[in-house]
Order: structure tokens, then C-alpha cells, then sequence
């Protein structure tokens, strides 16, 4: 079994943070007009904007008085694959990291499909994955399409407020390490939910 490492973060009120708190709809200081996937849970991913989300979190606890805490995740993925991601290898490597491990067969099939979804809706086309899209609601209606549905986790930039950063939405939340979340300060425990699940 292959892990990724993803991180999320929580803000509370108060002097002492939560003994317990349920991620469904984090706010990574996306663009408002970004709508995220409802049916799994969006965590952030990988070196490319994070850092800088982290950083503004920080930024927002101290100038409005508010807690902050941060919490690692770890996805099992089943296999780790080195190469570019094939459609035919979901069975084993169950994550997709867009646009950048994904060969051109994918990145032009998950095209196809979100242009006509697009299309259906009155929306604007796009050049998702390979370019940021604000309908990643989308991304409810690929995880449901044979070969994407054996994918644990999908990764793709996303237009925050403080430039372009990496976000891994994992739909099999059974593919959350439970046991291994680890929250800085490790007062609170964490539990996730998909926001379909809470509305």
C-alpha cells in the first residue's frame, strides 16, 4: 500500500480548540466562484500553494483573534505508479494528480466529458484539466464514470486568492488513514464528512 500526504486546516473561537471537529467544506481562501466537489472531502496537496494558504491561515488567526489549527491527512492510493497515470492503471494506482501526472489519453478524455457537462449546463467551455476550471463540481460526475469511479483521490490546481495552488478532493473516504491524522496542536480529533453528506 502507497500513501500521499495531504494537510487541511480549522479555525475556532475561544481560548482552548475542540476536543473533536468534523471537516466537510474547508475555506482554503479559494475564489469565490470556485465551486468544489460535494461528494468527497477537498484537502490541500503537494509543495505548489500550500504553503502560502498556511501562511495566510496564520495571517488570518492573529489579525482576527481566532484559533488555528493544522492537521496532516494520509490517502492510501494502493500502488504508487512512477510513470504518467493510464487509463488502464486505476486498479492499481487509485490517485490522479492533473494535469501533470496524467498522460495525454486522460487529460483529453476528462475533457471531453467536462466540455459536454458544460455544454448541458450553459457554461462557458474550458480547457480543464490542463488550465483551472471554477467547476469542480464536476468532478462529482467523473468520479461516477468507469474508469475514473476506482480512483480513491483526484488532485488538480485551483485559483485561490493568493495565487494557484494544488487540491486533492479524496472520494473513497475510506481511504483516509484514520488512525494517522495528525493535528498541530494535538488537542483535537478530526473526522470527515462529505459536504453531500451534510447538506
Amino acid at each position: 500500500m502507497s500513501v500521499i500526504g495531504a494537510k487541511t486546516f480549522f479555525f475556532f473561537e475561544g481560548e482552548s480548540q475542540p476536543s473533536d471537529i468534523v471537516i466537510s467544506q474547508p475555506d482554503y481562501f479559494q475564489k469565490p466562484d470556485l465551486v468544489l466537489p460535494k461528494s468527497g472531502i477537498t484537502l490541500l496537496y503537494g509543495h505548489k500553494g500550500p504553503g502560502s494558504l498556511i501562511g495566510a491561515a496564520i495571517r488570518r488567526s492573529a489579525s482576527e483573534n481566532v484559533g488555528v489549527c493544522f492537521a496532516d491527512v494520509k490517502i492510501d492510493i494502493g500502488d504508487w505508479d512512477a510513470n504518467k497515470q493510464t487509463l488502464e492503471g486505476f486498479d492499481r494506482c487509485r490517485f490522479l494528480n492533473l494535469p501533470t501526472r496524467a498522460n495525454k489519453e486522460i487529460l483529453d478524455d476528462i475533457n471531453q466529458h467536462w466540455n459536454r457537462w458544460l455544454d448541458e449546463e450553459c457554461l462557458e467551455r474550458e480547457s480543464f484539466p490542463r488550465k483551472p476550471s471554477a467547476n469542480m463540481h464536476l468532478l462529482d460526475r467523473l468520479i461516477k464514470e468507469e474508469p475514473y469511479s476506482r480512483l480513491n483521490a483526484i488532485a488538480f490546481d485551483a485559483v485561490t486568492k493568493f495565487g494557484i495552488s494544488k487540491f486533492v478532493t479524496v472520494f473513497n473516504l475510506d481511504a483516509i488513514l484514520q488512525d494517522e491524522v495528525m493535528v498541530i496542536p494535538p488537542s483535537t480529533r478530526v473526522s470527515f464528512v462529505s459536504p453531500e453528506m451534510r447538506d
